[in-house]
């Protein structure tokens, strides 16, 4: 009798410990769960992308954090609350370069915009459902090169103005000390005359794609009365970048009778307009193609004059 109740304790005690083991292995392992496949669940890129959708291994689910993957810190959505997602909808990081939408099907569709720091952009993606948790990391780098497929340059109606200014001009005093009419070079009244070139755009990245060594770009000519007056490429930047009208081979000179002194000044003719752009650019490697919006300003120096004093 002894040995029977010895027996149907050990029996008995055996099943307390396999059930406690079963019961453990299956809270670690539903704790642990991957929701992503595990090809999905560190992605190194270097590009964005739009609307990429990541399939989620559970009927209904919910993104309860994204946290930068360096300092821990959750990041904010355009609220200024922890980014959280758990009903059908679209959130958006306040910093705008990460968007991640549920939608009613439960699909999980994720755009993230080019990283164009030199430094990796690291960020975690927290999920849950029910008792299973799984975490997504994102490191993504710079893209290897970017390029502007397609311009659209639209010039602003009633934008352009002509008008003649001494703005950049200067005075010189002649002094022709001949007995002949002499010819003088008069092209210093005009050294302080500038092109000008001014970019603004208020895009994510637009002016941080491009490379110092690309930052010359072409833009549409400046056609005045049936004639191109400007065709050439400008320093594609945020604010103003000036270049000079005069040039190496540039020469204004002006004759100046026998034994007389004259003083001359200069005056030039402007032309102003203001473009909007449309820039596409791809992402060299990828293919990963995006829009940039601006404004461009321009001011053209038309043709200089000369005033005798």
């Amino acid at each position: 009798m002894t040995n029977k109740i010895s027996s149907l304790l050990r029996i008995t005690l055996l099943s307390i410990s396999l059930y406690s083991l079963s019961s453990c292995a299956k809270d670690d392992f539903d704790a642990n769960h991957q929701l992503v496949d595990p090809s999905l669940s560190e992605q190194k890129i270097n590009t964005g992308f739009t609307n990429q959708e990541v399939p989620i291994k559970a009927d209904n689910w919910s993104i309860t954090y994204v946290k930068d993957g360096v300092t821990g810190e959750p990041l904010k959505n355009k609220a200024g609350e922890p980014f959280k997602l758990s009903e059908a909808g679209v959130m958006e990081l306040e910093s705008g370069w990460l968007k991640m939408e549920k939608t009613a099907d439960n699909k999980l569709i994720v755009s993230l915009l080019e990283n164009f720091s030199d430094h990796p952009r690291k960020f975690i993606v927290g999920l849950v459902s029910d008792n299973k948790q799984d975490e997504i990391t994102y490191i993504q780098s710079r893209g290897e090169s970017y390029e502007i497929v397609k311009k659209d340059i639209q010039e602003v109606e009633g934008s352009r103005k002509v008008y003649s200014s001494t703005e950049g001009c200067s005075t010189v005093t002649v002094k022709n000390d001949t007995d002949l009419e002499k010819s003088f070079d008069i092209t210093a009244i005009f050294e302080g005359v500038k092109y000008s070139s001014e970019f603004t755009s208020e895009d994510y990245g637009a002016f941080d794609w491009i490379g110092a060594a690309d930052s010359l770009i072409s833009m549409d000519q400046l056609i005045v009365d049936g004639s191109v007056r400007w065709d050439g490429r400008v320093v594609y930047k945020k604010g103003t970048t000036l270049e000079d009208f005069v040039k190496e081979s540039s020469k204004e000179e002006i004759k100046v009778a026998p034994n007389s002194t004259v003083q001359v000044s200069g005056e030039m003719e402007y032309l102003e307009r203001t473009c909007e752009y449309t820039f596409t650019i791809k992402n060299s490697s990828s293919g990963h193609q995006f829009p940039v919006k601006g404004i461009w300003k321009q001011k053209v120096p038309l043709s200089p004059h000369t005033i005798l004093n």
